[in-house]
């Protein structure tokens, strides 16, 4: 499987994990805790994961590229995603479950705040640098 076609098949699991966090928070009261811990696992091995091919391939290959768009583009979304994990790895330490069942609604909003911000970053990746990477293939 090329890198590209990796990439968008882990949009697209990101992308259905972020909808299914999202009909959870949605409920008045939250899951068993085993079921909330199962799933916060596995989006967490999953987005880390892709985190790290966006590092090691996706960035890298943009930044080295020839194409000075793909360059500059690649430079920013790697220098903007800085911020972003750590946020996503504190989101994910401080809400233990006990916080969670605690504080269910705080729960809510912070993942409101996390999934909104991780959904735009998905949705821009998709529009802005998956074609700029498309384009070098292309060229290659």
């Amino acid at each position: 499987m090329s890198e590209l076609s990796k990439l968008r098949e882990d949009h697209a699991t990101l992308a259905r994990m972020f909808l299914k966090l999202e009909h959870i928070i949605e409920q008045p009261h939250p899951p068993a805790e085993v079921e909330l811990f199962e799933f916060r696992r596995s989006l967490m091995s999953t987005l880390i994961a892709h985190l790290k091919l966006e590092d090691w391939a996706l960035y890298p290959r943009l930044i080295d590229s020839e194409d000075e768009e793909a360059s500059r583009a690649g430079q920013s979304f790697k220098d903007e995603m800085g911020g972003l994990a750590p946020a996503f790895v504190s989101y994910c330490d401080q809400w233990t479950a006990a916080a969670i069942t605690q504080n269910w609604p705080a729960y809510c909003v912070d993942t409101r705040n996390i999934l909104d911000a991780l959904t735009n970053r998905l949705a821009r990746e998709d529009r802005e640098l998956l074609p700029l990477l498309e384009r070098i293939d292309r060229a290659a």
